[in-house]
């Protein structure tokens, strides 16, 4: 009894050992801390810099300061309609991926375990292939020789020109990104208590009120999260614009690519980066914040 009272006693003056806390409660964080300073913030803060000096054909950068290259992308009509496009693009995108993506999400977390588990691996699947041999299946599919124009040929006795074009260039976006819709959707209505929407009809509410109410608010954080995963990878794609798309649907993206690597004008490359960049975070901070005052600020915190 008298050691316990003692050991008590001896562990209630006892120092703290702010070392040791704080070695518990940071050291974990450090190893993922360093990696992305040295591989994201880093690499990003130098891009930044050196898009303020001149290209040099010789050295590929010639350390002169200057705003040639933003005075470029912010006032030449050709850089300012090739802004608007990308953005046009990611709404347009973005905005096909929640109306078809919603509903399916919707569908998985409401239907049978056995249609959920179903429609669970359709989603998965295309996740499971490379981006660049789904792009090629759009191909075949929108060729000239493709399977829709072979239908078509057979059937009606003419051609479409499907492929290399801004159509083109959507639907494939849509194919390659709607499962990161789909997928927080679905996990945000699975996590919904399922006596919430009975009891908003017990209520009074019709059925329609009840999901928009319940179902619709409570899913919201999803369908945030899946729309700006959408238009901030549209925003950057290179990949699905370049392969599927013509001379006239030059993105932000393809232009950082070929102004990087067939260029090589690393600080021209750095200054569409740079721009890119603030323009989506500008435009995502915007739809937050739209959402969250329609939505009331308490159902995000």
């Amino acid at each position: 009894m008298l050691g316990a009272i003692t050991d008590y006693t001896g562990n209630l003056f006892r120092r703290p050992n702010r070392v040791s806390d704080w070695l518990d409660e940071y050291l974990p964080a450090v190893p993922p801390a360093a990696y992305l300073l040295i591989f994201l913030i880093l690499p990003i803060l130098y891009a930044v810099y050196i898009s303020f000096f001149e290209y040099s054909a010789t050295t590929i950068i010639s350390w002169n300061f200057t705003l040639e290259h933003y005075e470029q992308l912010l006032f030449d009509p050709f850089y300012q309609g090739l802004l608007w496009y990308t953005v046009r693009l990611s709404l347009i995108v973005s905005a096909f991926c929640v109306l078809l993506g919603y509903p399916l999400g919707y569908f998985i977390a409401t239907t049978t375990p056995l249609r959920r588990q179903l429609a669970l691996f359709a989603v998965f699947l295309p996740l499971m292939v490379g981006t660049v041999v789904r792009i090629y299946g759009w191909i075949v599919l929108f060729a000239t020789n493709g399977v829709i124009n072979t239908v078509l040929q057979d059937l009606l006795g003419f051609k479409l020109a499907l492929l290399g074009n801004t159509l083109s260039v959507t639907i494939g976006l849509i194919g390659v990104y709607l499962p990161l819709v789909v997928l927080p959707v679905y996990s945000s209505i699975e996590d919904i208590p399922d006596s919430l929407v009975p009891a908003a009809r017990n209520l009074g509410a019709n059925q329609l009120q009840a999901f928009y109410k319940v179902t619709f608010r409570l899913s919201l954080p999803g369908l945030l999260t899946g729309t700006i995963f959408v238009f901030v990878l549209t925003m950057n794609s290179i990949v699905t614009p370049d392969l599927l798309g013509g001379r006239s649907d030059l993105t932000m993206g393809r232009l950082i690519y070929d102004s990087a690597v067939n260029g090589l004008n690393w600080p021209f490359a750095s200054a569409v980066g740079t721009v890119l960049t603030i323009t989506t975070t500008a435009l995502v901070y915007i739809y937050f914040s739209f959402v969250r005052d329609r939505m009331g600020v308490s159902e995000w915190d």
